[in-house]
Parts: structure tokens; sequence; C-alpha cells
């Protein structure tokens, strides 16, 4: 019986320690995301960032330190800064989008700071740099037993290319949108990602834009994690105009009613639109809706004359004009032709727009014999 007892406070004791490692260990014991979590954050700016991708964790700070579901939330990317140093603001309500995105569930949120965050680029300086090459030697080092072995079977070469796609769709969504990307299957560095099971991390080296730029690509494998730098080309996608809100008949279009936005190459129609001068003072045809490619018969020149107007008919020829009223029995716009009916007599003719409610008629002067 004694023996029994002891058996039971020793298990019990190691459970406790279990317990309790446990908890200091994952700083929360409870770290699961549930309907029942409630989130708290800080925004922060000014922020200046060394790399052209902004991420929830460069702009935004736990109350709680230990929030569950933090370590992940702080990878979900934002958007893109330019590297040209322009400032870039990013409004409070665009972050609940990407916890969404970063495949979250929170049911609530409490925002705390600034409702814009403003956001800079400036290249990493020289100690930045090796800090951050010594950490991808560091990783190489721990990974020295997967060996780089010969150059990968067209097979394998995919299978990498296809993780690596797949890394930049959840990392880097605004790379896919605004360029298309190719990755050169010919990199000695994929004979290091041989036996990858899965990318953990994708981060530019280089700035983002047209040509080939580097990602460093951090890969979970049996081994433990590998870090290797790839080749990626990015090709810019080319841009045209669509509305910024939605449109309808008879609008006339202003600067501040579209906008470009980049397309793949493959989606674009060839009746689209490619240049925003094009549509300026233009009146719309067809309802547009946002984000949609304007196509050439879904605007034209400003209506003047509508059918059913009442309309001043001008008779011009041999330097002498007369003057009557009519009706229009079509719409158009400057210089078109359209039917037209005189009141009196009711006769139905062919007229030219000449202004908003007047068309003209020209006749050819008489030949004296």
């Amino acid at each position: 019986m004694l023996c029994r007892l002891r058996f039971l406070m020793l298990a019990t004791s190691i459970i406790f320690v279990s317990f309790a490692d446990a908890q200091e260990r994952s700083g929360t014991f409870d770290a699961t995301i549930d309907s029942k979590t409630h989130w708290a954050f800080r925004t922060v700016s000014p922020v200046t960032v060394t790399s052209p991708i902004v991420r929830l964790g460069d702009i935004v700070e736990p109350l709680d330190p230990h929030q569950a579901g933090w370590q992940r939330l702080r990878r979900a990317a934002i958007g893109l800064v330019p590297v040209s140093g322009e400032t870039m603001t990013i409004r409070r309500e665009r972050l609940g989008k990407a916890i969404l995105a970063a495949e979250a569930t929170p049911r609530s949120i409490d925002w705390h700071g600034p409702s814009e965050i403003q956001v800079v680029y400036r290249k990493a300086t020289a100690s930045q740099s090796a800090t951050q090459n010594d950490a991808i030697r560091t990783v190489n080092y721990e990974s020295e037993s997967v060996p780089a072995g010969p150059a990968l079977s067209t097979i394998d070469a995919k299978r990498v290319i296809h993780w690596i796609e797949i890394a930049m769709k959840q990392f880097h969504p605004d790379v896919i949108e605004r360029y298309e990307v190719t990755i050169p299957a010919d990199q000695s560095a994929f004979a290091q990602l041989r036996y990858l099971s899965g990318v953990a991390d994708l981060e530019p080296r280089s700035p983002i834009e047209s040509g080939p730029c580097r990602f460093a690509v951090t890969a979970r494998s049996v081994s433990g994690p590998i870090e290797v730098e790839v080749e990626v080309l990015l090709t810019q996608h080319p841009q045209i105009p669509v509305p910024t809100r939605s449109l309808g008949r008879g609008h006339r279009i202003e600067a501040a009613d579209i906008e470009l936005r980049p397309f793949a190459s493959d989606k674009i129609d060839p009746n689209a639109i490619s240049e925003m001068e094009t549509l300026i003072g233009q009146e719309v045809r067809s309802n547009l809706r946002v984000g949609q490619a304007i196509m050439h018969g879904d605007f034209g020149s400003p209506i003047l004359i509508h059918r059913g107007d009442l309309i001043e008919v001008r008779v011009v020829g041999g330097g002498v004009s007369v003057t009557t009223n009519g009706k229009a029995l079509g719409d158009g716009s400057e210089a078109e032709l359209i039917e037209i009916e005189t009141l009196n007599p009711r006769k139905r003719l062919i007229a030219r727009v000449a202004r908003h409610g007047v068309v003209e008629i020209t006749t050819r002067a008489p030949v004296l014999r």
C-alpha cells in the first residue's frame, strides 16, 4: 500500500512538472484560436523597413507578447513599399483583411494606435546585410547533412518549382498580381532542395522589380530546415485602365473614375482600351463594373442630342441660313448624322449634330445659268 502511494505521488509530480514546463515553453498554455479568442493589437507609425515586402509584424504589435497565433500572423504580407523611398500609407482597416488571408478566424479584435501607418523603405546597411548573410550561412551549416548531390532530374526540378510557386502565392500575393513569375529550372541551388517537403518562408534578397530577383527559400525537410537563394525572373504585367467604381450609362468619365491595374497578358481582351487618355471626357455607353477592362464599344463621344429631343434645325447653303424646329428620332454625338423630323411641315431628314440641341443640314448653292 505504501509503495502504491509513493508511486502515485511520483506520477503526480511528473505530470505537474510537465504541465508547468509546457506552459513556460509556449508562453501560454492555451495557444489555440477559437470562437473565444480575443485579440488586441497596437499599430506602429512611422515605420522604416529594409525589405520591399511589408509584413504584419513590421507595423503591428500584440498587446500580449504571447498572443495566440501571433508567430504565424506576423509573417502575413501586407503589400509592397516603393523602393524609391516614397512613403507608403496603410490604413488600419486593411489589416483585418491580411489577418483573414493568413487563415485566422478572429471573433474579436481591439485596435490601438494610429489609424494610418506611414511606411518607408531604406536599403539595408552593410552591417544589416552581413547579419542577414550570416544567418543564411548558419542555416546552411546546420543543413549540411543534406548533400547538394548531382543536378535534379526534370521531374524533381518541377516539384521544387511547384513548391516555390505555392510559397510565392502565399507570402507575396502582390508580386503575383503585378508580375509574371518564372523560375528557371537549371539552378544549382535546387540540388539542396532535393528532399524538401514544403516551404516555410520566402524572403526577397533584392528589390522587387522586372528582371532577375533573388529570394531566400527556407524549406522544410526530414533532416531539418534548408535555406538557399534562388533566382526568380519577374516580368511586369501590362497595365490597363479600369473603373474605380461602378459607372452607369451616360456618365462622363473623369480622371478620378479610372485607374491603371496590372493584368496577365493572356487575360487581356484584344478589344480592351490600353490608354487612360482615350477615356477622359468620354461618355459611358454600357454599364461598367469596378476593376473590369473597358472595351471600345463601352464608351463614346458625349451624346449631345437624345431621341425625342426638340431641336433647332439649321439649313445652310449658298451663304443663306434658314432655321426651323424639329424633333430628334435618334441619339447623336458631335458630327454624327441622325434622323430628324421637322414640325411644320412634317418631313423626315438626315442632319448632322452641330452642338447640344442644334443640327445642321448643308445644301449646295444654286447653279446660275
